[in-house]
Protein backbone atom coordinates (compact mmCIF):
# COMPACT_ATOMS: atom_id res chain seq x y z
CA UNK A 1 0.00 0.00 0.00
CA UNK A 2 1.19 3.36 -0.89
CA UNK A 3 1.59 5.14 1.86
CA UNK A 4 3.11 9.47 2.39
CA UNK A 5 6.38 10.96 3.58
CA UNK A 6 5.65 14.46 5.15
CA UNK A 7 7.80 17.15 6.34
CA UNK A 8 8.50 16.40 10.14
CA UNK A 9 8.18 18.68 12.78
CA UNK A 10 11.63 18.95 14.31
CA UNK A 11 10.97 21.68 17.07
CA UNK A 12 8.41 23.26 19.27
CA UNK A 13 8.27 26.14 17.06
CA UNK A 14 8.76 24.72 13.48
CA UNK A 15 6.49 25.57 10.43
CA UNK A 16 8.29 24.73 7.46
CA UNK A 17 11.02 23.10 6.28
CA UNK A 18 13.26 23.31 2.68
CA UNK A 19 14.16 20.62 0.96
CA UNK A 20 17.76 20.49 0.67
CA UNK A 21 18.18 17.23 -1.59
CA UNK A 22 16.98 14.13 -2.53
CA UNK A 23 18.80 11.30 -1.42
CA UNK A 24 17.26 8.43 -3.36
CA UNK A 25 16.06 8.98 -6.98
CA UNK A 26 12.30 8.47 -8.04
CA UNK A 27 12.06 4.71 -8.73
CA UNK A 28 14.62 3.70 -6.41
CA UNK A 29 14.38 0.68 -3.93
CA UNK A 30 14.42 1.98 -0.52
CA UNK A 31 15.82 0.18 2.64
CA UNK A 32 14.69 0.23 6.44
CA UNK A 33 17.30 2.54 7.71
CA UNK A 34 18.35 4.47 4.97
CA UNK A 35 18.81 8.54 4.01
CA UNK A 36 16.09 9.28 1.46
CA UNK A 37 16.15 12.88 2.25
CA UNK A 38 17.94 16.27 3.87
CA UNK A 39 15.59 18.36 5.05
CA UNK A 40 16.72 22.10 6.63
CA UNK A 41 14.99 23.52 9.24
CA UNK A 42 16.32 27.32 10.77
CA UNK A 43 18.13 25.05 13.27
CA UNK A 44 19.02 22.03 11.99
CA UNK A 45 19.50 19.93 9.11
CA UNK A 46 17.52 16.70 9.19
CA UNK A 47 18.49 12.93 6.87
CA UNK A 48 15.23 11.42 6.82
CA UNK A 49 15.48 7.92 6.63
CA UNK A 50 13.48 5.18 5.49
CA UNK A 51 11.55 2.51 8.21
CA UNK A 52 10.95 -0.11 5.45
CA UNK A 53 11.54 -0.93 2.35
CA UNK A 54 9.75 -0.27 -0.49
CA UNK A 55 10.17 2.41 -4.05
CA UNK A 56 10.60 6.13 -3.99
CA UNK A 57 7.10 6.43 -6.15
CA UNK A 58 7.18 10.08 -6.35
CA UNK A 59 8.63 13.07 -5.10
CA UNK A 60 6.13 15.48 -4.62
CA UNK A 61 8.38 18.41 -3.21
CA UNK A 62 11.55 19.42 -5.44
CA UNK A 63 14.99 19.90 -4.41
CA UNK A 64 14.99 23.85 -3.16
CA UNK A 65 11.31 24.07 -2.09
CA UNK A 66 9.93 24.89 1.48
CA UNK A 67 7.11 22.79 2.57
CA UNK A 68 4.55 23.21 5.91
CA UNK A 69 4.94 20.70 8.06
CA UNK A 70 2.85 17.90 7.64
CA UNK A 71 2.30 18.29 3.69
CA UNK A 72 3.53 15.44 1.56
CA UNK A 73 6.99 15.46 0.10
CA UNK A 74 7.02 11.80 -1.38
CA UNK A 75 5.34 8.68 -2.20
CA UNK A 76 6.73 5.46 -1.27
CA UNK A 77 5.01 2.30 -2.41
CA UNK A 78 5.73 -1.13 -4.43
CA UNK A 79 7.13 -0.75 -7.87
CA UNK A 80 3.58 -1.43 -9.83
CA UNK A 81 0.94 -0.18 -7.58
CA UNK A 82 -1.06 2.84 -8.58
CA UNK A 83 -0.42 5.69 -7.15
CA UNK A 84 -3.17 8.39 -6.24
CA UNK A 85 -1.82 12.11 -5.19
CA UNK A 86 -4.97 13.49 -4.50
CA UNK A 87 -6.20 10.79 -2.12
CA UNK A 88 -3.18 10.78 0.16
CA UNK A 89 -3.17 14.56 0.35
CA UNK A 90 -6.54 13.85 1.88
CA UNK A 91 -5.52 10.99 4.32
CA UNK A 92 -5.86 12.75 7.54
CA UNK A 93 -3.59 12.43 10.99
CA UNK A 94 -1.91 14.23 13.57
CA UNK A 95 0.36 16.98 11.63
CA UNK A 96 3.63 15.82 10.48
CA UNK A 97 2.54 11.96 10.54
CA UNK A 98 4.34 9.21 8.52
CA UNK A 99 3.28 5.89 8.19
CA UNK A 100 4.65 3.80 10.85
CA UNK A 101 5.78 1.28 8.47
CA UNK A 102 7.25 3.71 5.59
CA UNK A 103 9.86 6.35 8.24
CA UNK A 104 11.04 6.40 11.36
CA UNK A 105 13.29 6.68 13.92
CA UNK A 106 15.95 4.01 12.67
CA UNK A 107 17.10 0.49 13.73
CA UNK A 108 16.76 0.14 17.65
CA UNK A 109 14.62 3.60 18.08
CA UNK A 110 11.14 4.25 18.48
CA UNK A 111 9.21 6.45 16.04
CA UNK A 112 8.85 10.05 17.67
CA UNK A 113 5.41 11.40 16.66
CA UNK A 114 5.85 15.05 17.66
CA UNK A 115 9.07 14.96 15.06
CA UNK A 116 6.83 13.00 12.26
CA UNK A 117 7.77 9.96 13.58
CA UNK A 118 10.46 10.54 11.16
CA UNK A 119 13.74 8.47 11.06
CA UNK A 120 15.95 11.98 11.12
CA UNK A 121 19.52 12.06 12.21
CA UNK A 122 19.36 16.15 13.26
CA UNK A 123 22.91 18.14 11.88
CA UNK A 124 23.39 20.69 13.90
CA UNK A 125 24.07 23.93 11.60
CA UNK A 126 27.64 23.33 12.53
CA UNK A 127 27.68 20.59 10.27
CA UNK A 128 29.12 17.27 10.52
CA UNK A 129 28.50 13.94 10.07
CA UNK A 130 25.13 11.87 11.81
CA UNK A 131 26.09 9.36 14.55
CA UNK A 132 26.25 5.62 13.48
CA UNK A 133 24.34 3.61 12.24
CA UNK A 134 25.51 5.30 8.90
CA UNK A 135 23.98 4.46 5.42
CA UNK A 136 25.94 2.19 3.00
CA UNK A 137 25.78 4.90 0.35
CA UNK A 138 27.25 8.45 1.39
CA UNK A 139 24.16 11.06 1.67
CA UNK A 140 27.04 13.63 1.70
CA UNK A 141 28.76 12.26 -1.75
CA UNK A 142 29.16 13.94 -5.25
CA UNK A 143 30.74 12.92 -8.33
CA UNK A 144 29.12 10.74 -11.30
CA UNK A 145 31.27 8.16 -10.44
CA UNK A 146 31.16 6.05 -7.17
CA UNK A 147 35.44 6.51 -7.98
CA UNK A 148 34.78 10.34 -8.75
CA UNK A 149 32.77 10.68 -5.32
CA UNK A 150 33.75 12.80 -2.26
CA UNK A 151 32.90 12.05 1.32
CA UNK A 152 31.35 15.54 2.27
CA UNK A 153 28.62 16.52 5.06
CA UNK A 154 26.06 18.71 3.75
CA UNK A 155 26.09 21.65 5.38
CA UNK A 156 30.13 21.84 3.56
CA UNK A 157 28.11 20.96 0.49
CA UNK A 158 26.02 23.75 0.77
CA UNK A 159 29.01 26.19 2.34
CA UNK A 160 30.75 25.20 -0.67
CA UNK A 161 28.57 25.95 -3.12
CA UNK A 162 27.27 29.52 -1.56
CA UNK A 163 31.24 30.28 -1.66
CA UNK A 164 31.50 28.55 -4.86
CA UNK A 165 34.54 26.40 -3.53
CA UNK A 166 35.51 23.42 -5.59
CA UNK A 167 35.23 20.89 -3.16
CA UNK A 168 37.60 18.23 -5.38
CA UNK A 169 40.92 21.03 -4.02
CA UNK A 170 39.42 20.69 -0.26
CA UNK A 171 41.39 18.17 2.16
CA UNK A 172 38.65 16.38 4.56
CA UNK A 173 39.51 15.89 7.92
CA UNK A 174 36.61 14.02 9.31
CA UNK A 175 36.07 9.97 9.35
CA UNK A 176 37.98 7.98 6.13
CA UNK A 177 38.72 11.49 4.97
CA UNK A 178 35.13 13.63 4.76
CA UNK A 179 34.95 16.96 4.20
CA UNK A 180 33.48 18.62 6.72
CA UNK A 181 32.02 22.21 7.52
CA UNK A 182 35.50 23.34 9.42
CA UNK A 183 37.50 21.94 6.01
CA UNK A 184 35.11 24.07 4.08
CA UNK A 185 35.89 27.63 6.45
CA UNK A 186 39.70 26.86 6.48
CA UNK A 187 40.04 26.40 2.67
CA UNK A 188 37.96 29.54 2.23
CA UNK A 189 40.82 31.55 5.12
CA UNK A 190 43.33 30.37 3.18
CA UNK A 191 42.59 31.28 -0.28
CA UNK A 192 41.42 34.99 0.64
CA UNK A 193 44.81 35.38 2.86
CA UNK A 194 46.66 38.38 1.54
CA UNK A 195 49.53 37.68 -0.97
CA UNK A 196 52.68 39.08 0.28
CA UNK A 197 52.93 42.43 -1.88
CA UNK A 198 54.85 46.03 -1.86
CA UNK A 199 53.55 48.38 -0.01
CA UNK A 200 52.02 50.97 -2.16
CA UNK A 201 50.80 54.17 -0.78
CA UNK A 202 46.67 54.84 -1.31
CA UNK A 203 44.76 57.79 -0.99
CA UNK A 204 43.12 57.93 2.66
CA UNK A 205 39.30 56.44 2.21
CA UNK A 206 36.25 58.22 4.20
CA UNK A 207 35.33 55.81 7.21
CA UNK A 208 33.20 53.06 6.16
CA UNK A 209 29.77 53.21 6.76
CA UNK A 210 28.20 50.22 8.93
CA UNK A 211 26.09 48.15 7.21
CA UNK A 212 23.06 46.57 9.12
CA UNK A 213 23.04 43.03 8.89
CA UNK A 214 20.54 40.41 9.25
CA UNK A 215 20.02 37.60 12.05
CA UNK A 216 21.06 34.13 10.23
CA UNK A 217 18.58 31.92 10.60
CA UNK A 218 19.67 30.12 13.82
CA UNK A 219 19.41 33.84 15.64
CA UNK A 220 16.21 34.19 14.20
CA UNK A 221 15.14 30.84 15.78
CA UNK A 222 16.55 31.76 19.22
CA UNK A 223 15.41 35.43 19.30
CA UNK A 224 11.56 34.01 18.40
CA UNK A 225 12.00 31.12 20.84
CA UNK A 226 13.46 33.23 23.73
CA UNK A 227 11.12 36.56 23.35
CA UNK A 228 8.14 34.38 23.06
CA UNK A 229 9.00 32.55 26.44
CA UNK A 230 9.69 36.31 27.85
CA UNK A 231 6.14 37.23 26.71
CA UNK A 232 4.26 34.66 27.61
CA UNK A 233 5.75 32.28 30.88
CA UNK A 234 5.77 35.06 34.06
CA UNK A 235 9.12 34.36 35.41
CA UNK A 236 10.15 33.88 38.53
CA UNK A 237 13.83 33.24 40.16
CA UNK A 238 15.18 31.38 43.15
CA UNK A 239 18.70 31.35 44.00
CA UNK A 240 20.36 28.86 46.36
CA UNK A 241 24.20 28.61 47.50
CA UNK A 242 25.75 24.93 47.27
CA UNK A 243 28.48 23.43 49.95
CA UNK A 244 30.77 21.50 46.73
CA UNK A 245 33.50 20.40 48.88
CA UNK A 246 32.46 16.48 49.30
CA UNK A 247 30.81 16.17 45.90
CA UNK A 248 34.19 17.71 44.44
CA UNK A 249 35.70 14.89 46.42
CA UNK A 250 33.51 12.07 45.40
CA UNK A 251 34.82 13.61 41.67
CA UNK A 252 38.06 13.67 42.50
CA UNK A 253 37.46 9.61 43.92
CA UNK A 254 36.01 8.44 40.84
CA UNK A 255 37.76 10.21 38.32
CA UNK A 256 41.13 8.90 40.03
CA UNK A 257 39.99 5.36 38.35
CA UNK A 258 37.70 6.04 35.33
CA UNK A 259 38.40 5.87 32.24
CA UNK A 260 38.39 9.12 30.14
CA UNK A 261 34.75 8.74 28.30
CA UNK A 262 33.30 7.81 32.21
CA UNK A 263 35.33 11.10 33.72
CA UNK A 264 32.75 13.25 35.79
CA UNK A 265 32.32 16.74 35.65
CA UNK A 266 30.21 19.23 37.53
CA UNK A 267 27.74 19.81 35.17
CA UNK A 268 27.51 15.54 35.33
CA UNK A 269 26.69 16.05 39.28
CA UNK A 270 24.36 18.71 39.18
CA UNK A 271 22.80 16.79 36.12
CA UNK A 272 22.64 13.76 38.89
CA UNK A 273 21.36 15.85 41.69
CA UNK A 274 18.80 17.27 39.80
CA UNK A 275 17.57 13.98 38.10
CA UNK A 276 16.78 12.91 41.33
CA UNK A 277 15.30 15.85 42.42
CA UNK A 278 12.66 16.07 39.73
CA UNK A 279 11.96 12.30 40.55
CA UNK A 280 10.16 13.81 43.93
CA UNK A 281 9.03 17.21 42.48
CA UNK A 282 7.32 16.15 39.58
CA UNK A 283 5.70 19.31 38.80
CA UNK A 284 8.55 20.87 37.13
CA UNK A 285 9.28 17.75 34.91
CA UNK A 286 6.36 19.32 33.15
CA UNK A 287 5.20 20.30 29.49
CA UNK A 288 3.09 23.60 29.33
CA UNK A 289 1.31 23.93 26.02
CA UNK A 290 -1.70 25.33 25.35
CA UNK A 291 -3.15 25.65 28.50
CA UNK A 292 -2.28 22.00 29.41
CA UNK A 293 0.37 20.88 31.75
CA UNK A 294 1.39 17.71 31.68
CA UNK A 295 4.15 15.77 34.05
CA UNK A 296 6.06 13.95 32.01
CA UNK A 297 7.28 10.33 33.33
CA UNK A 298 10.70 10.41 31.13
CA UNK A 299 12.95 13.04 33.04
CA UNK A 300 14.99 14.15 29.78
CA UNK A 301 17.47 17.05 31.12
CA UNK A 302 18.20 19.61 28.27
CA UNK A 303 21.75 20.90 28.18
CA UNK A 304 22.22 24.18 26.77
CA UNK A 305 25.47 23.62 24.02
CA UNK A 306 27.03 26.69 22.16
CA UNK A 307 27.71 26.24 18.66
CA UNK A 308 29.67 29.06 16.73
CA UNK A 309 26.44 29.84 15.06
CA UNK A 310 24.24 30.03 18.32
CA UNK A 311 22.90 27.83 21.14
CA UNK A 312 21.22 24.26 21.39
CA UNK A 313 19.45 22.27 24.16
CA UNK A 314 19.35 19.17 23.72
CA UNK A 315 18.18 16.50 25.94
CA UNK A 316 20.09 13.91 27.72
CA UNK A 317 17.28 10.94 27.41
CA UNK A 318 15.85 9.31 30.29
CA UNK A 319 17.95 10.80 33.28
CA UNK A 320 16.17 8.61 35.92
CA UNK A 321 17.81 5.05 34.80
CA UNK A 322 21.46 6.53 34.32
CA UNK A 323 24.10 6.00 37.01
CA UNK A 324 26.44 9.35 37.71
CA UNK A 325 28.98 7.54 35.16
CA UNK A 326 26.24 6.72 33.14
CA UNK A 327 25.33 10.40 32.68
CA UNK A 328 29.07 11.54 32.16
CA UNK A 329 29.52 9.14 29.31
CA UNK A 330 26.20 10.38 27.74
CA UNK A 331 26.53 14.32 28.16
CA UNK A 332 29.96 13.49 26.21
CA UNK A 333 28.64 12.21 23.60
CA UNK A 334 25.35 14.78 23.55
CA UNK A 335 27.66 17.68 23.19
CA UNK A 336 30.26 15.60 20.72
CA UNK A 337 27.34 15.40 18.43
CA UNK A 338 25.61 18.76 18.58
CA UNK A 339 29.14 20.01 17.63
CA UNK A 340 29.67 17.98 15.09
CA UNK A 341 26.44 17.14 13.98
CA UNK A 342 24.53 13.99 15.23
CA UNK A 343 21.55 15.30 17.29
CA UNK A 344 18.36 12.68 17.08
CA UNK A 345 14.82 14.03 16.75
CA UNK A 346 14.12 13.35 19.88
CA UNK A 347 16.94 15.16 21.58
CA UNK A 348 15.53 18.36 20.39
CA UNK A 349 11.93 18.09 21.02
CA UNK A 350 11.56 16.00 23.94
CA UNK A 351 13.71 18.10 26.87
CA UNK A 352 11.06 18.03 29.57
CA UNK A 353 13.83 20.19 31.94
CA UNK A 354 16.85 22.36 31.01
CA UNK A 355 20.01 22.93 31.81
CA UNK A 356 22.32 25.94 31.35
CA UNK A 357 25.91 26.04 33.16
CA UNK A 358 28.48 29.18 32.93
CA UNK A 359 30.90 27.40 35.34
CA UNK A 360 33.78 27.72 33.30
CA UNK A 361 33.28 30.94 32.65
CA UNK A 362 33.69 32.00 36.32
CA UNK A 363 30.42 33.57 36.39
CA UNK A 364 29.35 34.26 40.30
CA UNK A 365 25.39 33.82 39.50
CA UNK A 366 23.16 34.28 36.18
CA UNK A 367 19.84 33.50 35.20
CA UNK A 368 18.33 31.81 32.19
CA UNK A 369 15.59 32.18 29.97
CA UNK A 370 13.27 28.87 29.84
CA UNK A 371 13.10 26.86 26.98
CA UNK A 372 9.03 26.56 26.09
CA UNK A 373 7.00 24.32 26.30
CA UNK A 374 9.07 23.37 29.64
CA UNK A 375 8.21 25.19 32.74
CA UNK A 376 11.65 25.82 34.15
CA UNK A 377 15.48 25.89 33.71
CA UNK A 378 18.36 25.51 36.55
CA UNK A 379 21.83 28.63 35.80
CA UNK A 380 24.36 26.63 36.96
CA UNK A 381 27.24 29.19 38.10
CA UNK A 382 31.31 28.72 39.04
CA UNK A 383 32.19 26.65 42.03
CA UNK A 384 34.38 28.83 43.88
CA UNK A 385 36.34 29.50 47.44
CA UNK A 386 34.09 31.30 49.75
CA UNK A 387 34.63 32.43 53.16
CA UNK A 388 31.47 30.41 55.76
CA UNK A 389 31.14 30.72 58.85
CA UNK A 390 30.58 27.22 60.53
CA UNK A 391 30.39 27.37 64.39
CA UNK A 392 31.38 30.34 64.93
CA UNK A 393 34.88 29.81 62.86
CA UNK A 394 35.18 31.47 59.39
CA UNK A 395 35.94 28.62 57.02
CA UNK A 396 36.86 28.42 53.21
CA UNK A 397 34.01 26.39 51.39
CA UNK A 398 33.31 25.95 47.63
CA UNK A 399 30.36 27.38 46.63
CA UNK A 400 28.77 27.11 43.68
CA UNK A 401 25.10 29.18 42.96
CA UNK A 402 22.34 27.97 41.23
CA UNK A 403 19.42 30.07 39.71
CA UNK A 404 16.34 28.56 38.91
CA UNK A 405 13.60 30.36 36.44
CA UNK A 406 10.49 28.68 37.03
CA UNK A 407 7.33 29.92 35.13
CA UNK A 408 4.15 30.96 37.79
CA UNK A 409 1.63 29.57 35.66
CA UNK A 410 2.80 25.78 36.53
CA UNK A 411 4.45 26.18 39.61
CA UNK A 412 5.08 28.64 42.58
CA UNK A 413 7.76 30.17 44.37
CA UNK A 414 7.41 27.35 47.64
CA UNK A 415 7.75 24.52 45.23
CA UNK A 416 10.74 26.22 43.83
CA UNK A 417 12.74 26.62 47.01
CA UNK A 418 12.03 23.15 48.07
CA UNK A 419 13.26 21.80 44.54
CA UNK A 420 16.38 23.88 44.97
CA UNK A 421 16.53 21.86 48.19
CA UNK A 422 16.29 18.90 47.27
CA UNK A 423 19.27 19.45 44.47
CA UNK A 424 20.98 20.64 47.39
CA UNK A 425 21.31 17.98 49.78
CA UNK A 426 22.07 15.40 46.99
CA UNK A 427 24.94 17.51 46.23
CA UNK A 428 26.12 18.38 49.75
CA UNK A 429 25.54 14.44 50.40
CA UNK A 430 26.51 12.95 47.58
CA UNK A 431 26.28 9.54 48.62
CA UNK A 432 22.70 10.14 47.51
CA UNK A 433 24.45 10.36 43.75
CA UNK A 434 25.46 7.07 44.10
CA UNK A 435 21.90 5.33 44.60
Amino acid sequence: MATKVVMPKMGYDMEEGKIVRWLKDEGAPVHRGEDIAEIETEKVNIAIQAYGDGVLRKQVAKEGETVPVGEMIAVIGAPDEPIDLEALRKQTGEEGEIAEDTVGAGEGREAVPEVASAGAQALAVSGGTPEAPMPKEEAGAIGATPQARLKVSPLASRLAAERGIDLRQVQGTGPGGRITRDDVLHFAEQAAAPKPAAPEKRPVQPAAQVTPEGLAPMRQAIARRMAQSKREAPHFYVTIAIEMNEALKLRDTINSVADDASRVSVNDLVVKAVAGALATHREFNARLMEDRLTQEEAINIGMAIALPDGLVAPALMHCEEKSLTQIARASKDLIARAKSGGLRPEELTEATFSTSNMGMFDVESFSAIIVPPQVAILAIASVQETPVVRNGQVMVAQIMRVTLSADHRAVDGAQAALFLQEVRKRLENPALLLV
